[in-house]
């Protein structure tokens, strides 16, 4: 399989160079580099120092039958040394536009939500959610997709030719190593061989209803994070057995959009069925879900003028937001995690804008808020003046988090 993905980006990288034969002489260039300052204001002191910088390279094919993207990012942090990688290759794909259908080959993202930033039915690219972020972006995969464009409806087809699983949050480990002496850390979990049996695929249908878009999704694959649990030994109180195991699964989405008079509506909704592992029947702690459970978030926004106003209530059957395990003890139900976000700009003018977020836990009444204040230097200059402050009681969600609340200084150029 990974001999497929090496084929596949060096078909786009050849398609740039043959330019004499099939492409048009003009390469579209483009891209960014921003500076960060994060400073902790709890232990007042600088936490990361990042310059990263992305770079795109385009080309559309002679007659408009297609284009070939290229786009690379990096950066270096002077404090945490060797947390972002110095270069590496983002996306890869060439696409090829048909009478009736688009077909894109390369490393891509496929986005097929409708909410804002946080999508149940965005199943193909492993994503993390990010306070720091104000951008939501999955991993970009070696991917085949084929969208028909129908009279009826709009099909999509998708193939997953390379599975890169996340890795197990070391946060995690560290609070079961507190709650169990002796505890080393979760075994690496086994590979998944490369066999179209084990390979990821996924289909959505389109069509458009009255002024709604709705689009029914189905997804067959693996979870991008091991399901984890731990096992007591037979016979003993003391001494267990830390599990980890790659889960198949499949997913049903849908995912609407419309708008009622001024009002932007949108619903997004997944239904998780995971393939059951008989072992974690038989759990004294597990943290992953054996059977299955439902996200959705549904969201408005509204604009009175120069004041932007958005809301969306999310729903969590498998329990966190934040992170991909709930702990719970085996024959217990899951808390579902239920939370509200908000979000809100002010156009001061074309130079000063401010914005404002925030997400409340409504199980714990913990939650986050995230101001932002923007200088447009000028068109394609911005500085910017943002921060993160956890509120709650120290046992809660965010108010756990109370130690990393932050300011950061940065500034962006994009060309």
């Amino acid at each position: 399989m990974k001999r497929i993905v090496v084929v596949m980006i060096g078909i786009v990288s050849l398609l740039f160079i043959s330019g004499n034969v099939c492409l048009a002489e003009g390469i579209e260039l483009g891209g960014d580099i921003s500076h960060n300052l994060f400073y902790l204001l709890r232990e007042g002191e600088l936490s990361q120092n990042i310059t990263q910088y992305g770079l795109f390279l385009k080309k559309n094919f002679r007659g408009g039958k297609g284009k070939v993207y290229l786009s690379f990012k990096g950066g270096y942090d002077s404090i945490v040394e060797g947390s972002i990688e110095a270069v590496k290759l983002d996306e890869a794909y060439a696409d090829f536009y048909l009478r009736n259908t688009d077909i894109r080959i390369g490393r891509q993202v496929v986005s097929w939500g409708t909410a804002d930033g946080i999508n149940p039915t965005n199943y193909i690219n492993p994503s993390d959610l990010s306070l720091t972020e104000t951008e939501f972006k999955g991993k970009p995969l070696a991917i085949l997709r084929a969208a028909y464009y129908g009279k009826k409806a709009d099909v999509t087809g998708v193939i997953v030719f390379d599975f890169e699983p996340q890795e197990i949050p070391k946060e995690l480990e560290m609070e079961v190593g507190q709650l169990i002496p002796g505890f080393g850390g979760f075994p690496s979990p086994a590979e998944i061989e490369n066999t179209l049996e084990n390979m990821e695929f996924a289909l959505r249908v389109e069509k458009r209803i009255g002024a709604w878009d709705a689009k029914l999704s189905y997804f067959h694959g693996w979870e991008d994070y091991p399901a984890l649990w731990i096992e007591l030994q037979p016979g003993s109180i003391s001494q267990f057995e830390a599990r980890a195991q790659y889960q198949r699964v499949d997913k049903i989405g849908l995912a609407t959009a419309g708008s009622i008079k001024k009002v932007g509506l949108w619903s997004e909704m997944a239904y998780v069925i995971p393939r059951e592992i008989e072992e974690m029947r038989n759990a004294f702690l597990s943290f992953s879900m054996n059977e299955p459970y439902l996200q959705a978030v549904l969201g408005a926004d509204r604009t009175f003028g120069k004041i932007y106003l958005e809301g969306q209530y999310i729903y969590y059957q498998n329990g966190s937001l934040l992170s991909p395990y709930g702990q719970y003890e085996t024959g217990v139900d899951v808390t579902a995690g239920t939370y509200l976000m908000v979000q809100s700009s002010y156009e001061i003018n074309q130079i000063h804008s401010l914005r404002l977020g925030g997400i409340v836990n409504l199980q714990d009444s913990s939650y986050t808020l995230m101001p932002q204040y923007t200088y447009a230097i000028n068109e394609v200059t911005d500085l910017s003046l943002s921060g993160v402050l956890f509120l709650g009681e120290a046992a809660t969600e965010f108010g756990m988090l109370k130690s990393i609340d932050f300011i950061n200084l940065g500034i962006k150029v994009s060309f």
